[in-house]
């Protein structure tokens, strides 16, 4: 493992992550007032569990983040107007520079056929997720959409009604709905262009890393798996944490390097995409424990026991980072709404190890779960004969390189999860499928050169034949799973109550029943219309319509004018 930078690296890139991060936070609160911001909570329309704080808290929180912002800004330029500064931000553009460059290289020095046959895959997936954000029916993200992206940025920012508020990822949706207000424009187009980059980013990593086989395999089986297509399309978040992960993953191989290397971009590049991680989803904090605990046995095992200061220090300067990013939360949600929500409590053993069984019997669980053994024991054998050196140079080095961090990255957050008896959702964990497809593809790899050149051609048939069974397999999946929950939500039944309350007289609506799925589709069907809908009512204001559960009681002197599977309408006046 290389030596790590000069400490005044450390302190230049921490003071410029301090400013940029406080300087954005300091944006956010300047957006609202602070009696704009303490009217927020009763003018929020859900229920939120908000802080006690005054409009003073406020100002004095935006005044202190404009100034750490300024203070770190003046201090990192100060730093890097010193001689010995200028030289550690020329030598961090150089790394830049050239990691760019190496990307680039990882497509032009592919072969003519090689180049179609990725551009066939990457644009085959992107078909597949374009076709699926298209037909797959609103849910999460329609959640997301109507609970913060219609709001102003100090909501999306700062409001955690629920923990499916994925900051960065709503930011993102919140900016396009400010071009332009439709759903899938604001919620299901930045999900596929962030899957698209990724996919494209971790292709050309892995390309560079070990070859153009290995990395295509790579990618195609990732993508081809029923979470990533779903993801993909409704993701909220989740492809982001892939492609953030995979920025950590390269900056851990290139770290990981005796000696040389771009050690200042790689270490940038790491804080740089934890900091956002951990503002997409807390629970990115899983796989930076597996990126910096693989880094830490790596120094202890080369005996450089020092460069541990060093390392914890990275990930103290990104846990900075990402506390300072969300402020503006922390005062108006506070730190309970977003370490302590249900999703992230420890449970006691006995809850903990009763949800074990009831995951493993899901049903893609039953189908996935020997194939992920089936790989994972036979890159334990793969690995053997590779450190044994039974293995040609241009495999064995992919094999032990990438193949160590990848079985890491894979079983650590389950031991962490087991540890700490954390329910987390599987969805928070699909990221980890991706190591399992790099190792497939390792194997797949050492498959064809066992073979020889004679099999390898029926080989690659073969493989590209499983491809495709793997692919329909998990279309059903995806499409079994879409018609269990419109069976079991029924969420699109919220299209025709809104349209039948449409062509009814205006008036005020009170929602007992699903409020976020009544406003959702009251704002994407109807938006131009002015809808005044409530989840609680509120003195003074006569209502005319009352939504309930189909089969609840309507109140007296109401008349019962509609009802569908997911609601009735009672008409009051």
């Amino acid at each position: 493992m290389a030596a790590p930078p000069a400490g005044r690296f450390l302190g230049l890139l921490g003071l410029l992550l301090l400013a940029g991060c406080a300087g954005y936070a300091a944006l956010v609160l300047q957006t609202a007032s602070g009696p704009v911001a303490v009217g927020l909570r009763q003018r929020y329309p859900y229920e939120w569990a908000a802080r006690a704080y005054s409009a003073a808290d406020y100002e004095a929180l935006r005044w202190l983040l404009r100034g750490l912002a300024a203070g770190a800004a003046v201090a990192a330029g100060w730093l890097a107007a010193t001689r010995r500064g200028r030289a550690e931000v020329r030598a961090l553009g150089q790394e830049v520079a050239g990691a760019g460059r190496g990307l680039g290289a990882g497509w032009r020095t592919l072969a003519p056929a090689q180049r179609r046959w990725a551009s066939v895959g990457l644009l085959g997936l992107t078909a597949l997720r374009l076709y699926w954000s298209a037909v797959a029916q609103p849910y999460d993200d329609a959640t997301s959409y109507e609970l913060f992206v219609r709001e102003p940025l100090l909501a999306v920012s700062a409001v955690y009604a629920l923990p499916n508020n994925h900051v960065l990822s709503n930011t993102l949706s919140w900016g396009f709905y400010q071009v332009h207000p439709g759903f899938w424009w604001a919620m299901r187009l930045p999900v596929l262009l962030t899957s698209a980059v990724a996919t494209g980013f971790w292709f050309l990593g892995l390309r560079r890393r070990s070859g153009f086989e290995v990395a295509g395999w790579a990618v195609l089986w990732f993508g081809m798996l029923g979470q990533s297509l779903h993801y993909a399309a409704t993701g909220r978040g989740y492809w982001l944490l892939v492609g953030l992960g995979g920025v950590g993953f390269f900056a851990l191989l290139e770290l990981a390097r005796p000696a040389g290397g771009r050690a200042r971009a790689a270490w940038a590049a790491l804080v740089l995409s934890g900091v956002l991680g951990l503002y997409t989803v807390p629970t990115h904090a899983l796989l930076l424990a597996s990126v910096y605990s693989w880094l830490a046995w790596r120094a202890v095992r080369a005996g450089r026991a020092r460069q541990l200061l060093f390392i914890g220090g990275m990930g103290g300067l990104t846990l900075l980072g990402a506390a300072v990013l969300y402020a503006p939360l922390l005062l108006l949600s506070g730190p309970a709404a977003l370490l302590h929500n249900p999703y992230v409590q420890a449970l006691s053993v006995a809850e903990f190890w009763h949800l074990v069984p009831e995951g493993l019997r899901e049903t893609h669980h039953l189908l996935m779960a020997p194939l992920v053994l089936a790989v994972l024991g036979g890159f334990g054998y793969l690995w053997r004969l590779g450190r044994a050196g039974r293995l040609p140079a241009g495999l064995r080095r992919p094999v032990v390189v990438l193949g160590g961090p990848s079985v890491w990255f894979f079983v650590l957050p389950y031991v962490l999860a087991a540890a700490l008896r954390l329910p987390l959702p599987e969805r928070t964990l699909f990221y980890k499928a991706q190591y399992v497809a790099l190792l497939a593809a390792l194997l797949a790899a050492w498959g064809g050169w066992r073979v020889g050149p004679r099999a390898r051609r029926p080989l690659r048939c073969a493989l590209l034949a499983g491809t495709l069974l793997l692919a329909g397999s998990q279309l059903w999946q995806l499409q079994r799973q879409e018609a269990l929950w419109q069976r079991g939500w029924g969420w699109q039944l919220g299209a025709p109550l809104i349209d039948w309350l449409a062509a009814q007289p205006p008036g005020a609506v009170l929602v007992a029943r699903q409020p976020e799925v009544v406003r959702f589709y009251a704002h994407t069907r109807q938006r131009h219309r002015a809808w005044q809908i409530e989840y609680a009512a509120r003195p003074g204001v006569r209502y005319r319509y009352l939504i309930v559960q189909p089969g609840a009681p309507g109140p007296p002197g109401g008349k019962l004018a509609f009802r569908n599977a997911l609601a009735a309408v009672f008409v009051l006046y």
